[in-house]
């Protein structure tokens, strides 16, 4: 910087910094001096230049941290729906990183398949008002849903009234825990179907639904199918059409399993031989059996809730000729548990 550019503020600001340290006014006379105080001059003018540059850099600072707010609330939002859009254990996946989203990546996987539908729906959607039939499907699919969660399935899609779930598809699943789960949450959801029952009488009418199910278990091809735009994470193979047909076989309010399936979850139901069914596409003969019977311990019961004081039984809505084998069974064992209940604590 030459004398020429020093400004006289900063002049008299590097005078006032010397003065400080008891200079005579000597140290101006001569080169030296005036060197040393157009030094300093300069360090004030950078220090200024830095600070009117630090303002700046904090300025923008902020913009930017409002801006990335604004974006991490967008992300957020989009997030949640895709939580809504996809099942809880899928879009952990996702949103971790291990799942592949690129069309084509699929894999073999020793899986059990669950289809179910609510029998005569398709006549009620002639008889029953849109928004009652809107509200009956959204609690029905929205229980499935949270059951099917609770037992660590996936929800594969809705199809109307229908569902597709599977179990298995995490590497190193054991295919027995996954039918057992499986059948598990189809249990569940019978039970849950009769206690829905009264949620449905809030709206007005009394429509009695019965649900048919059906599981299979066996090896499937799962992954991404689709183009480079769109993929569906979904299971296609002749299991998947097998338990789609055992499901259409299934007595109303019942479970129609393979035997494939039955030889995994033996300890868990009783069972009826309903004989083999020939599938399209499957070279042999499908042995099929309908649960009659649950084996579940009391402390699973959904109608039962048991602690350390007591318990709670949840009100149960009986309908006659409406209740399935498996709901009368499942009551039937919680009202059993209670009574025994009530007994102990009376002794």
């Amino acid at each position: 910087m030459t004398n020429s550019q020093l400004d006289p503020g900063l002049r008299e600001r590097a005078v006032g910094f010397l003065d400080k340290f008891g200079t005579d006014g000597t140290l101006f006379e001569n080169a030296d001096g005036k060197a040393c105080v157009e030094l300093i001059i300069e360090l004030l003018a950078a220090i200024d230049e830095f600070d009117l540059l630090h303002t700046g850099v904090l300025e923008h600072s902020t913009e930017l941290e409002n801006e990335l707010e604004q974006k991490n609330q967008a992300v957020e939002q989009i997030a949640q729906n895709m939580r809504r859009y996809l099942s809880k254990s899928l879009y952990q996946r996702i949103a971790g990183g291990s799942h592949s989203a690129q069309a084509g990546a699929t894999t073999r996987r020793n899986l059990s398949i669950f289809f179910s539908d609510i029998v005569g729906f398709t006549e009620l959607t002639d008889t029953v008002e849109p928004e009652t039939l809107s509200q009956v499907l959204n609690t029905y699919l929205g229980a499935m849903t949270e059951i099917c969660e609770r037992h660590g399935g996936t929800v594969d899609k809705f199809i109307g009234d229908a569902i597709m779930i599977f179990f298995g598809d995490e590497e190193h699943s054991d295919p027995a825990k996954s039918a057992r789960a499986c059948i598990s949450m189809a249990l569940e959801m019978q039970s849950a179907t009769g206690a829905l029952q009264s949620t449905w009488a809030k709206f007005g009418t009394q429509l009695g639904l019965r649900v048919r199910m059906g599981v299979n278990s066996g090896y499937c091809t799962i992954g991404n199918f689709g183009s480079g735009e769109r993929v569906a994470y979904t299971v296609v193979g002749g299991n998947v059409n097998v338990a789609s047909r055992l499901e259409h076989q299934a007595e109303p309010g019942g479970i129609c399993i393979s035997g494939s399936t039955f030889a995994l979850v033996r300890d868990l139901v009783d069972v009826r031989p309903m004989g083999s069914l020939n599938v399209k596409g499957v070279a042999h003969p499908v042995e099929t059996f309908a649960v009659v019977g649950a084996k579940i311990p009391s402390e699973s019961n959904p109608w039962l809730q048991l602690n350390d004081h007591g318990f709670t039984l949840r009100s149960m809505s009986v309908q006659n000729k409406m209740l399935s084998e498996i709901q009368r069974q499942t009551m039937r064992a919680a009202l059993v548990a209670a009574l025994e209940k009530l007994e102990d604590i009376a002794a």
